[in-house]
């Protein structure tokens, strides 16, 4: 009988212990939650704000990098629909604008009208109802030539505009739309399609 009241108080003290089992295992889920989400929240799409003035290299081929300078703050990069180096997407407000680099494998190089020419295509497959108008000439405030015409669809009407690098190995290809995007605010932007710049590397 003395053994066994010895033990009951033993018995006893544990129990206290075993309380706060459930309460460390809530407080560790609190500290990972706290120190994953951030990482979480990193990991997954989102945009990042584009600074005025300062050129977004685009891509590269040949002897030639491609850059683009946006001339009004807002812009922001969506890097969830973005591939560094080939595609990007771009928004300010309801205005979009979408930029691919493209690389010709044929040899001598597309024109641009050819550029054009498979623009449209591309274009087409992309949205059935989707249509470009017939180019006409455009030049970058560095003075690239290229090609511009109306983009119209069942749901946007904008821009679609192409440059071929000087050696012809690379082209950057651009459209400037939105759904929910006025002719006001196409206008108030319209100026950053001439804004690509085409630098010889190394040079």
């Amino acid at each position: 009988m003395a053994e066994t009241a010895a033990e009951e108080p033993r018995a006893r003290r544990r129990g206290p212990r075993s309380d706060w089992v459930p309460l460390g295992a809530a407080a560790a889920a609190v500290a990972l939650l706290v120190t994953a989400w951030p990482l979480l929240n990193a990991l997954l799409p989102g945009s990042d704000s584009v600074s005025s003035g300062s050129p977004v290299p685009v891509g590269s081929a040949g002897a030639y990098e491609a850059s683009l300078t946006f001339p009004q703050e807002g812009w922001v990069l969506d890097t969830g629909a973005s591939q560094a180096g080939r595609t990007y997407r771009f928004s300010r407000g309801p205005v979009e604008l979408t930029l691919n680099k493209v690389t010709p494998v044929t040899d001598p190089p597309p024109d641009a009208l050819e550029l054009w020419e498979g623009m449209r295509r591309l274009i087409r497959a992309g949205e059935a109802s989707a249509r470009l108008g017939e180019p006409e000439a455009i030049a970058t405030r560095d003075g690239h030539e290229g090609l511009t015409g109306i983009l119209e669809s069942r749901t946007q009407r904008g821009a679609a505009v192409v440059y071929p690098s000087p050696d012809g190995r690379m082209a950057v290809e651009m459209t400037l739309a939105g759904r929910d995007a006025t002719t006001a605010d196409l206008a108030a932007v319209a100026d950053v399609v001439r804004s690509v710049s085409f630098t010889r590397e190394g040079g």
